[in-house]
This record gives C-alpha cells, structure tokens and sequence, in this order.
C-alpha cells in the first residue's frame, strides 16, 4: 500500500470493512491532482486526508503534485502538517497565485527531521523567497527550483552553510533578490552539485566553498561567472549547455568558459554534450580565441554525447577535444550518440 498513491490506497480500503480504516496509519502520502477529474476535487480531498489521517503516526514521505494553481492556505496546512508529524522526505510540485510579499510557512526552513526536500514552486507574479539562511540540521539532499535567494546586509546570498549535513544540492532556475550580488555556495559536506539557468536578465557570481566536492553539473544555458576554493576531490564534471545564438550567447559562452577555469586543475572525468563543444567551437574559431579555453591536466577521461540536434562536424568536435587534452595525452575519449 505504501507504493500506491493515496487517492488509490483509500479505494483499496472500501474493499473490506476491516480495512476502511487502514489507510490513516500510512506513512507515505502521495497526492497528485492527475488522479482526480477537477482541481476543486483534489483540494477536497487533500484537506480530508490531512484532518482524518491517524495524527499519532509520524510521517516518513509526503509528495504533493499539483498541475494548475494551488490555494496557499492548503500549501501552507501541507507543509505545517509534514513538519508537525516530523516528516523525513517532502516533494513539492505547485503553481501558486499568490499576493505580493507572499513567503512559505518559515516552519519548512526549521524542520529538524527533513533529510530530502524538493520545492518546486512556480509562483505568480514573483517568485517565492527563501530566507536568508536555511536550519536543516539532518537534510542530505536539497533540490531547489524556482526560488530566489535574499542576501544579508553584504550583499551575499548565503543559505546553506546551516545545513550541516547536506550531500546533494541541485538549483535550477533560482534568482537572487535585487539587493544580492553573489549567491555563495558554502558547506563542507557538499559533494553532488547541479547548476541550472537563471530565470532574471542579470547575472550574478557564483562563489563555491565546498571542499569536498565530488560530482558537479552544469546544464541548460548558465550564466553565472564562477570563483571557487580548492577542489581537491572533484571527480567527475558534467557539462550540457544550450545557447539561444540570437540572445546572450558571448555571455553564456563567457560564464562556460569560466565554469571551465574553476575545475580545470582538478577533474579527472569530464562528460561533455555536442551543444556544449559547439558554444565552444563558435566564439574560439579564431585561433587567438581557443586560447581561452583551460587544458584540463589531470582529465583520465572524456566523454562526448553527441546530439542529432547539435549541428556541430566531427571536425569541429575533434578540433576542440584536442584542444582541451593536450596536456592530458593519456586520457581515454569516448564519443557517445544519444
């Protein structure tokens, strides 16, 4: 039972009378407005399970998914239930039509049991704030999209040097507040992190302090300029990059080439998309322009995923492979079609 959706495990207990009451002890609930014919219904159905479920039963995993807009007095009463039945994993998946100065329940930026946290929250007209920093004391994984970051009085934005645990982070679409100029990625137990695009015209810098970083992406069109602490860990580095070639392309290719610069002394496994070699290969076709780019001079190996919409040549790919392993003559190149 605890791998159906909740809607379907509550069918399943009108089965029997001996087990109309069974579903209140689940420790995982699914609730998806794809289940139910109309919004309203999903709505009434969320608010029912939350006052009739067994209260004295604590909370393992809630994901709520909702396609059209959610009431934020309903996001509000999911999200203060999760923490108050001391909930270990929350998926958040909502459109939100809110006023302006609207913020999130503060008791999700607190929760002392959370070690998973997913939000994605598209909210209408702005996006949704975080506070200036995050107490997730037991969080491990952090997935974030569709938020914008506040800075203190320095002008950084600095939310996860309070996550003490925290293993896994990906931001994708995430905005810092006008008054931030760096978003300052800081945590010592960091070792998995993912960087999406932006959704605001200004780039703003990203600063890593993450010495143990292990894994790190890059995906979607970044343009984020980029400084960082030693790296002396990093492993493996994933880059898969678009660039719209009538709008910001030499700052998408300026921020690829300083994501580069930041790893260059440190990756050993590097997994390169055709479109990525291809913002490279237009602005560094003048000979004097591939200097930019960084020898990678501990690389063992170079994986290129080839995509059929890339429109990049072989020469072109070669050109700049060859470029990037001349001081890594050893390293294994592998050419993948996707």
């Amino acid at each position: 039972m605890k791998f159906m959706s909740t809607k379907h495990a509550v069918q399943t207990c009108v089965l029997s009378t001996r087990w109309k009451d069974l579903w209140k002890g689940l420790t995982n609930l699914a609730l998806n407005s794809s289940d139910f014919t109309s919004l309203p219904h999903f709505s009434k159905f969320v608010s029912w399970v939350l006052s009739d479920r067994d209260s004295s039963i604590s909370l393992h995993n809630l994901d709520l998914r909702r396609k059209g807009c959610i009431e934020p007095a309903l996001l509000d009463r999911v999200m203060t239930y999760a923490v108050s039945h001391n909930v270990q994993q929350l998926t958040i998946e909502v459109n939100l039509n809110c006023e302006l100065g609207f913020k999130l329940h503060p008791c999700i930026f607190s929760c002392q049991t959370l070690t998973y946290l997913k939000l994605s929250i598209w909210a209408v007209p702005l996006m949704t704030e975080l506070p200036n920093s995050l107490h997730l004391p037991a969080l491990q994984t952090l997935h974030l999209e569709h938020v914008t970051f506040t800075a203190s009085d320095n002008g950084c934005a600095e939310p996860f040097s309070s996550c003490h645990m925290l293993n896994t982070l990906v931001l994708d679409r995430c905005n810092l507040h006008r008054d931030a100029n760096f978003l300052c990625i800081s945590n010592s137990m960091l070792s998995s992190l993912t960087i999406g695009s932006t959704i605001q015209e200004a780039a703003y810098k990203v600063v890593l302090s993450t010495p143990n970083l292990n894994s790190l992406t890059v995906m979607r069109d970044p343009i984020h300029q980029v400084s960082a602490c030693s790296l002396p860990f990093l492993e493996q580095v994933n880059i898969d990059v678009e660039a719209h070639f009538h709008t910001n392309f030499e700052r998408t290719h300026l921020a690829l080439i300083s994501w580069l610069q930041v790893f260059a002394d440190y990756v050993k496994t590097m997994i390169l998309s055709s479109s990525t070699l291809k913002i490279l290969n237009v602005l560094s076709t003048p000979d004097s322009m591939i200097s930019q780019l960084p020898c990678l001079v501990r690389l063992k190996s170079l994986k290129v995923k080839m995509k059929s919409s890339s429109n990049i040549s072989n020469d072109e790919v070669s050109r700049i492979v060859d470029y990037l392993l001349q001081k890594s003559p050893v390293a294994k190149v592998d050419i993948i079609d996707c």
